[in-house]
């Protein structure tokens, strides 16, 4: 029998899990708060290294004084395609419409301000997209060791109640699959459950995961030039997100008695948001440029639609075998604060022959924020967020060769810095998933190496080519091997080498 004193832990740690349980937790707060290298041709082949430069609307949306370099107004569109080329990733090319810009130049002589001018930008400046699966052939630890601890500390006569999807219930979501598919038994303890397997048996798992979505910025964007030295510029932003997963997780038992289970989630989120970037360009000679930028959080309001299903093989409720269970179809509405960042950039152009750039982004992820949609803090979550990760940083080079007036070659890479502290990298330690979600990625560093090509049919009319290699390693987990406490060692797949190839091509007019 357990003592009062234990009861009482068990029940508070169930009543902090559930809150989790309900909601978008870390992991996903994270997902939305982190863009990929996006931009023109032109701009990806420098490694993204724009901030100081301007005059292409990569500078422009990295740093809006960039607006103040243009002395012609222009047209942009941009495409590519990207391939996947990791060790777990599945699916074919794909084909994306990415930027379509258009600058407006107006030479406005007052004072020592030169211009006026004006743009928009539409960039899609990260895509979810991407298909993968794993498999081991034998692992100690099972999912059902994983939902015994969810669902400790709630009273048996809680999982009879049959109000287990109920916002007001204790009880968190995969501990009610569990219970209903016959994956938990009651423990000696009222508060107290049971796996059904065996002690030491072992388990084969299974997971496939598909993923879908896009985050796409609308920029509206001013700025001037002040005597060809000083520039600077303002944007406002708005954003759009869409997610899409499906993911399927099952659990062959290797035990005398055999059966299993497959779990099913399937979770799309929404969200709109507004952002405002700041910006300052300098010139104090006609080599060197000098650039600062800021970029607000991105201040979200977030829906979830979210279902899942379990379905138990050859286990038997006494003598009756456990059949499909799933949750009701729901939603939920809550706001998201994702971290502003400070760019600082560094630029050399070296007469009409030669560029070289580098920028360094500083952000820090604990300023992650999520909020239900009465403006309530999600605390628990806030608190994993303050603890688990960390300010990051992104360093962005590049350089530019023009070998004739038409014709220009390019080289550039990128490293962006993983946000988590070092013991949530190496153990997992404290990571919460949300919903009945069990697995997730801790994503390591990103590298993006780049070059690309640039030609001028006309004065006016040009065209640019790059390539983007972007490689990272992610650890990827079937559920958390550490959760208050107890250690589900056994639960990690390995690394995840998340590759891909990415063509793009800019056609651009200036006028």
């Amino acid at each position: 029998m357990l003592t009062t004193m234990k009861l009482n832990l068990l029940f508070i740690i169930a009543l902090f899990v559930c809150v989790l349980s309900y909601g978008q937790g870390e992991m996903d707060a994270y997902r939305y708060s982190n863009n990929d290298l996006s931009g023109t041709a032109r701009g990806q082949a420098m490694g993204g290294a724009f901030g100081a430069l301007g005059g292409d609307v990569t500078g422009v949306a990295i740093n809006p004084a960039g607006i103040g370099i243009y002395r012609s107004s222009e047209i942009v569109a941009n495409m590519s395609l990207t391939s996947p080329m990791g060790n777990y990733l599945e699916g074919n090319a794909k084909f994306h419409f990415d930027n379509l810009s258009y600058i407006s130049y107006y030479p406005y002589v007052k004072g020592s301000m030169l211009s006026l001018n004006f743009g928009f930008n539409y960039s899609r400046i990260k895509s979810f997209d991407q298909r993968y699966t794993a498999s081991r052939p034998g692992m100690n630890s099972s999912l059902t060791d994983y939902m015994v601890i969810l669902t400790n500390g709630i009273g048996h006569d809680r999982m009879d109640m049959g109000n287990f999807y109920s916002n007001s219930s204790s009880v968190p979501w995969l501990g009610a699959l569990a219970w209903d598919g016959g994956l938990i038994n009651k423990g000696n303890a009222n508060y107290e459950y049971i796996s059904i397997l065996n002690e030491d048996e072992r388990v084969r798992p299974s997971l496939k995961v598909s993923e879908k979505g896009k985050v796409e910025s609308y920029d509206f964007t001013i700025g001037s030039n002040i005597a060809n030295t000083f520039y600077w510029g303002a944007t406002l932003s708005i954003i759009d997100l869409l997610y899409v997963l499906k993911s399927e997780y099952d659990e062959d038992f290797l035990g005398e008695e055999g059966g299993g289970f497959n779990l099913t989630n399937y979770l799309e989120t929404k969200g709109s948001g507004l952002q405002v970037k700041l910006g300052a360009i300098f010139k104090p000679t006609d080599v060197l440029r000098l650039g600062l930028s800021y970029h607000s959080p991105v201040w979200y309001s977030m829906s979830d639609y979210y279902q899942a299903g379990l379905t138990p093989r050859g286990i038997y409720f006494g003598d009756k075998l456990a059949g499909y269970t799933s949750t009701p179809e729901s939603t939920s509405n809550y706001n998201l604060r994702t971290p502003g960042s400070l760019t600082f950039s560094l630029a050399a152009v070296l007469g009409t022959q030669a560029i070289v750039s580098i920028d360094y982004e500083n952000k820090n992820y604990a300023f992650m924020n999520l909020k239900d949609d009465r403006g309530k803090d999600f605390a628990e979550d806030n608190s994993y967020i303050k603890e688990d990760y960390k300010s990051t940083s992104t360093v962005r080079a590049g350089l530019e060769f023009r070998f004739t007036p038409q014709f220009s070659g390019r080289l550039g890479y990128a490293w962006a810095q993983n946000p988590y502290r070092s013991d949530i990298v190496t153990t997992g330690e404290r990571v919460v998933t949300a919903g009945t979600v069990p697995h997730y990625a801790l994503s390591g560093n990103v590298n993006y190496m780049t070059a690309g090509l640039g030609f001028r049919f006309t004065p006016q009319f040009y065209g640019d080519l790059a390539l983007v290699l972007r490689t990272q390693d992610d650890n990827l987990y079937f559920f958390p091997p550490d959760l208050q406490g107890t250690t589900l060692a056994d639960s990690f797949q390995g690394t995840f080498a998340n590759k891909t190839l990415k063509a793009l091509v800019t056609l651009g007019y200036r006028f």
